[in-house]
């Protein structure tokens, strides 16, 4: 707080104080009795408000005063930084022109260093191109002879080239001749040699042909021998079979048997199971390889079994030839059929009819 509001604060606290004590002391006392009197109390409230008047005047022109001293001391300050703030544009104005004035001097000086430059390097140049112009005179002479030497040696060089070349077509052709003679031997050996291998493969190949011819000779041989064998095999155990199965039948009145002797005919039983030739029938429908056109055909075929139901032998009857075939493939894929329930049931004629 500055020192004007500090006094005019402390004055107006000393005026009201006396405008207090002034009004204390001009307050008209009461009379002893209480009773009348009435005009002082009247007159003594109409002071307090002439006072009271003068007073809030008294204020209100201090307060006046006071705004107009603050105006007047903002405005001073104002006043104050407008003047620092041209001190400051003067000095930035005058730095500014001291600076260009120093970068107009730094400017020449540069310009003047340059042209030195720039006079000194003309002199140099002027002094490297008339070296250049000696030295290339110098150079062309040197050039002038060397070119000369050039041309003799490039002469006696071109000479001896050509002599060389000519030893070298001479040579070369000597060597290609010598080639082709040696490609034409080469070409001779060769048809010789593949005339000789072709010689060998087709006296190989009729070696190999003989060979294959007496290995098949052999296998068809052997192939026929075994067919007879399994033949003699196959009819011989079927003769023991038979002769087993004669030689229960004829001990049937001593030993309690009673089996019948006859064969099961179309239809798949003869009297034993009446189901046993139906079963026969679908394992081997179930074996068969069918294709459409087997469908609506049929085809008997006769099987012969052993008591324990092992093919004896499968052949074909009537039918199309087709199923025929591919039941009796069937029948020797199966091998063992379950047991024939009885004697009649190990001869079936088996109906097989594809759906």
């Amino acid at each position: 707080m500055s020192g004007p509001i500090v006094i005019s604060i402390i004055l107006h606290a000393l005026l009201i104080l006396m405008f207090i004590l002034k009004w204390n002391l001009d307050k008209p006392k009461r009379p002893a009795g209480g009773g009348g009197g009435g005009g002082g109390i009247v007159n003594a409230v109409v002071i307090d408000q002439l006072k009271f008047d003068q007073h809030k005047q008294f204020v209100k022109q201090q307060k006046a005063k006071k705004a107009e001293a603050a105006k007047e001391q903002a405005a001073a300050k104002e006043a104050a930084a407008e003047a620092v703030r041209q001190e400051q544009l003067k000095n930035a104005i005058r730095l500014k022109q001291e600076k260009q004035q120093q970068k107009d001097a730094k400017e020449k000086a540069r310009k003047l260093e340059i042209e030195k430059q720039k006079v000194e390097a003309e002199k140099k140049i002027a002094l490297e191109n008339k070296k250049k112009e000696e030295l290339k005179k110098k150079q062309d002479e040197e050039k002038k002879l060397a070119d000369q030497k050039a041309a003799e040696a490039k002469a006696e060089k071109l000479k001896a080239e050509q002599d060389a070349k000519k030893k070298e077509e001479e040579k070369k052709k000597l060597e290609e001749q010598k080639k082709l003679e040696e490609q034409k031997k080469l070409e001779e050996q060769k048809k010789l040699d593949e005339k000789k291998k072709a010689e060998q493969a087709a006296k190989e190949k009729a070696e190999k042909l003989k060979e294959e011819k007496a290995a098949k000779a052999k296998a068809a041989k052997e192939a026929k021998e075994k067919a007879k064998r399994d033949a003699a095999d196959a009819s011989k155990l079927e003769d023991e079979l038979l002769k087993d199965d004669s030689g229960g039948a004829a001990a049937g009145p001593s030993g309690n048997s009673s089996k019948p002797s006859t064969s099961a005919g179309p239809g798949g039983s003869g009297g034993g199971d009446p189901g046993y030739g139906d079963k026969i029938a679908n394992m081997i429908e179930q074996r068969m390889l069918i294709d459409q056109n087997m469908k609506g055909k049929s085809c008997i075929v006769k099987i012969r079994l052993a008591p324990d139901g092992l093919v004896l032998s499968a052949t074909a009857g009537s039918g199309d030839p087709a199923i025929c075939r591919a039941g009796i493939t069937a029948i020797n894929m199966i091998g063992t059929f379950p047991a024939p329930p009885s004697e009649k049931e190990r001869t079936i004629n088996a109906t097989i009819q594809p759906e």
